[in-house]
């Protein structure tokens, strides 16, 4: 049995890339991606910086539309808080109840309540 660590990072993205080219649907391809995404960031964002020209329809306009309608069949895990305008005044009990250990922003997005979905 061998192991991803046996391999270098060059070697895991040119698997990477070969399994991503197999794939003939996009929206496959996108559930391919975040996968990836979950199990070794670093790694996916290798993937990502050297062929973005080829993953940027995958991971943005116009696949990421058809993954937000599927949503609720396609959700892996978390990637963020999400507050409401109900949640006003309970950020604070939000985020102390979060399940993870340390809590850290590295984003902060803003919304005026529209829809809008991003991968």
């Amino acid at each position: 049995m061998f192991c991803f660590e046996d391999f270098t990072v060059q070697e895991q993205a040119n698997r990477v890339i070969t399994k991503y080219r197999r794939e003939t649907d996009d929206l496959r391809r996108y559930e391919y991606l975040t996968s990836l995404q979950d199990r070794n960031e670093t790694l996916f964002y290798k993937v990502l910086i050297d062929n973005i020209e080829e993953f940027a329809p995958i991971i943005y306009t116009p696949t990421v539309g058809q993954a937000c309608k599927s949503f609720g069949q396609l959700f892996r895990r978390t990637r963020g808080m999400y507050f409401s305008p109900l949640d006003k005044g309970e950020m604070r009990a939000m985020v102390y109840n979060w399940r993870e250990e340390e809590v850290y922003c590295r984003v902060v997005y803003v919304k005026d309540g529209g829809t809008y979905c991003t991968g």
